[in-house]
This record gives C-alpha cells, sequence and structure tokens, in this order.
C-alpha cells in the first residue's frame, strides 16, 4: 500500500545491489526525522523548522532485514542501506508498479545485475567509519595537470616553442627539432652581438 496524503512528500532516491538497497532522503532539517523501518515497509515523518510536514509511506518489493540495515543523518540527506532478506535483484523499489514522482533513480550508488563486481565501496558518508558528509570531488588521485597533459602528448602548458617548424608530413620529428635548435641558437648569437 502507498499512501499519499497533504504533507509534502521529499525527494528519495534509491539504488540497488544484489543484497541490499540504498535510500537517500534528500531534506534540509532531516535530523529529526522520524523513520519506521518494517520488514515489508518504509514510514518516514519530518517538520522542519519552518513548520513544513514531510512524510511518505512505501511497501517494498520484498522483504528487509531492519535489524541489520543502517541510517545516517546529515543536515540535508538520511542516507540508508537496507538489507534483503533474500539476496537477488528486485525490478522495481516498490510492491505496485506505480510511478511516484518523490522516488527516482540513484544514479550515483546504480549498477545493473549484469555488471561486474567492483571493489567495496563505502555505501554512504559516515558509514565506513570516516568522516560523515556528502562526497566532494576527490581530485585526481594525486595526477596533476602537467603530468596530464605530458601523457596526451601536448607537454605542460606553456612549454613549447612557437619558432618550431613542423616538416612536410606534418609531424614534428628530429629532423624538424635539429632545424628549431639551430633557429634558437642563430637568435641567441644575434642577441650576444
Amino acid at each position: 500500500m502507498i499512501y499519499l496524503s497533504c504533507r509534502r512528500h521529499p525527494t528519495v532516491l534509491w539504488a540497488q545491489r544484489e543484497a541490499i538497497v540504498y535510500l537517500t532522503i534528500d531534506l534540509h532539517d532531516a535530523q529529526d526525522a522520524k523513520i519506521d523501518l518494517k520488514e515489508a515497509s518504509i514510514d518516514f515523518k519530518n517538520t522542519t523548522t519552518d513548520g513544513s510536514e514531510y512524510a511518505f509511506h512505501l511497501d517494498f518489493y520484498k522483504s528487509i532485514k531492519p535489524e541489520e540495515s543502517k541510517k545516517s543523518l546529515t543536515g540535508r540527506k538520511t542516507f540508508l542501506v537496507l538489507e534483503k532478506a533474500e539476496g537477488e535483484w528486485w525490478p522495481r523499489l516498490t510492491k505496485e508498479a506505480t510511478k511516484l514522482n518523490f522516488l527516482k533513480t540513484d544514479f550515483d550508488h546504480w549498477k545493473d545485475e549484469d555488471d561486474e563486481e567492483e571493489a567495496d565501496e563505502p555505501a554512504f558518508p559516515g558509514m565506513d567509519g570516516g568522516p560523515g558528509g556528502p562526497g566532494g570531488m576527490g581530485g585526481a588521485g594525486g595526477m596533476d595537470l602537467q603530468s596530464m597533459m605530458a601523457g596526451m602528448g601536448g607537454g605542460a602548458p606553456g612549454n613549447y616553442d612557437n619558432d618550431a617548424e613542423f616538416g612536410s608530413d606534418g609531424e614534428f620529428d628530429d629532423e624538424d627539432e635539429d632545424k628549431a635548435e639551430d633557429k634558437a641558437e642563430d637568435k641567441a648569437e644575434d642577441k650576444a652581438e
């Protein structure tokens, strides 16, 4: 059963793996949220600081294990990792095949069942023993722009010779490099005189 009342619905994102379901409830001031997690359903209620009431009820496609599920609250979102009772892929989150405007696919955590299993990733912020909060741009894993450009064949920005000439084949080769060096030496001699 899915009930809709005159209360507002927060945006709910979901994704799954074979044994778990990820739920993200996107709502400011959700610190005092009331979450009633049962084997077959979830009830969520929250009143924000401005007095707005948010709520939803979902009946799951199949059963979950509420006692083994995890919850993490931040100032803006509530993250849930729900353990499925049976480790199998679900065709949808809800029991009924009804389109709910507030329920969306979480493509940041989504994997298809035919995708290869990769190394375990932390489910959500704060659930891996690390600092909580939404993830940011973690950088390029120690790579800097200069080495990236060099790897692409473009060299580092600013490390090029405007006076270099290209051969008739359009490529810069050893012969062209020798010509460029000779030209640079000629310029240096001209400046010295």
